[in-house]
């Protein structure tokens, strides 16, 4: 009997969510005895494979074009690049899900089945400047984009977020990004050791996220300069604000107890050591940082941000955007009352239950 195959499609192994999202995946699907396929447009690799997944590559040449028109065609001639390569190489997938943005339109114009889009934040925050620009043109787009496959969204309130935007033209659902717990407490126990970056074992608050404008790194540094700084703030993720917000840490006289550690392969052993873990974001599909603070029973505090953090966290645990008073007051009841702030994981997100949800929902299609 032939296995089933499953196929996951984005543009790069890049350590972010949606690329943490596809390796947990791939493996699950791999346990329960799937062939695992994975399909990448660039051959950037920061995230490791479990060995059983089969590694793929359909280059991207095309360079982005200004004109949308021309932009079409590009995609069209990669999107047939793709199905035939899928034909010839891996076959008639099972469940295809395809991940990020730009694979989405791309494989708008596929001609594969058991295609399902994997949206990992909200449209109307991804947009908003084109939105802004050209609400009409940008929302026709969006609907072609994500009205030709049906849409998993990553939290509840993206999926909100896609159809109060585009109306309810495709199937939709919410399924949760996937949290391995073993293999996130397998990794904690290797390295990178803490001891290496000058920490302490539970000496330190963390911050895991790129370093970009949605992560709110200002609303960060402004907030713990602000508290009284007994233990450091690591930083950990890489960005374009990287310059910026270190400037920041040396104009709010904390250049000292900030510690930037760039991008970790694996973060898990700094999370799993830290006293607390603060996300300070503007919006996020999801907030998968979260998740993996609770698989490794770390306390962790959000702002109330669009649109994962109120879906997986306590009410205590959050404050509004943009409340640099609040945030400073929270950070300093978190670290005065710690286990007040641990928040249990929710079992439906183990890795095998969000596999499964995917399947249904594919099979429905």
């Amino acid at each position: 009997m032939t296995q089933p195959i499953i196929l996951l499609i984005l543009k790069a192994l890049e350590g972010r969510g949606a690329e943490r999202m596809v390796t947990t995946l791939a493996r699950a699907y791999v346990k329960m005895g799937y062939r695992v396929h994975v399909l990448c447009l660039e051959n950037t690799q920061e995230m490791i494979l479990d060995s059983r997944v089969q590694h793929h590559m359909v280059s991207y040449n095309e360079p982005l074009f200004e004109q949308e028109i021309e932009q079409v065609a590009a995609y069209k001639a990669v999107a047939e690049r793709i199905d035939c390569y899928v034909v010839e190489n891996i076959g008639k997938p099972d469940l295809i899900l395809v991940n990020i943005y730009k694979l989405n339109w791309i494989m708008a114009y596929s001609q594969l089945p058991n295609i399902v889009n994997v949206l990992h934040t909200a449209l109307s925050r991804q947009f908003k400047d084109k939105l802004s620009r050209a609400p009409d043109h940008t929302i026709a787009h969006l609907k072609f984009v994500y009205g030709t496959h049906p849409c998993s969204c990553v939290s509840k309130g993206a999926r909100k977020d896609l159809i109060a935007l585009i109306g309810n033209i495709s199937r939709t659902t919410t399924i949760y990004n996937p949290c391995d717990v073993d293999e996130i407490k397998k990794a904690a126990l290797q390295l990178p050791d803490i001891e290496q970056f000058g920490l302490t074992l539970k000496g330190y608050i963390i911050h895991v996220g790129s370093l970009d404008t949605m992560k709110g790194h200002r609303d960060l540094l402004q907030a713990y300069a602000r508290t009284d700084r007994k233990l450091p703030l690591v930083l950990v993720g890489k960005g374009k604000l990287e310059d910026e917000i270190e400037r920041l840490s040396i104009q709010l006289g904390i250049k000292d107890c900030v510690k930037f550690l760039g991008f970790q392969a694996n973060p898990y052993s700094l999370i799993s050591s830290s006293a607390l873990l603060v996300l300070s974001s503007k919006f996020e599909g999801f907030g998968y940082v979260i998740v993996e603070a609770q698989a490794l029973e770390v306390p962790v505090i959000s702002t109330d941000c669009p649109f994962g953090p109120r879906e997986l966290l306590p009410e205590q645990n959050l404050v509004p955007v943009g409340d640099i008073d609040a945030l400073t007051t929270l950070i300093n009841e978190a670290m005065s009352n710690l286990s007040k702030y641990k928040a249990p994981l929710n079992q439906q997100m183990l890795p095998n239950h969000i596999a499964y949800q995917y399947l249904k929902f594919g099979q429905n299609y």
